[in-house]
């Protein structure tokens, strides 16, 4: 059976957001390099989570990806990465959604006056 888009999207939103509770029960540190899903704000994913335990000394880490709050990735290979036991989807927040639309709303209205502007639209 095929799931409509908005039920399939809900399902996973929940089920994320239940493994971001449990990772946070857990002690895990759970910071995101993604916070608003807005192209050039960010980097890395958005299911990607800190899989240190909270409280640590060092960059965030995500598998073989590092990051510092509001930084950029950079790859940092290590023998066996640590890892959360819940692994999420790429299913974006509701806010990371409405934020891209948002943002990609702004860019086509740009991308639209400077058409208008050259005579091409």
């Amino acid at each position: 059976m095929r799931l409509p888009g908005l039920v399939w999207r809900t399902i996973h939103r929940a089920k994320d957001r239940w493994h971001d509770l449990r990772a946070a029960l857990a002690g895990y540190c759970n910071d995101r390099p993604v916070k608003l899903n807005i192209p050039g704000e960010s980097a890395g994913y958005v299911h990607w989570r800190c899989s240190l335990k909270r409280g640590h000394d060092s960059k965030h880490r995500y598998r073989n990806a590092v990051w510092l709050p509001g930084g950029r990735i950079e790859h940092d290979p290590v023998a066996a990465p640590p890892g959360q036991p819940w692994e999420r989807t790429g299913t974006p927040t509701v806010r990371q959604a409405r934020n891209a639309r948002r943002w990609h709303g702004e860019q086509s209205a740009a991308r639209r006056a400077r058409l208008r502007e050259e005579g091409l639209l």
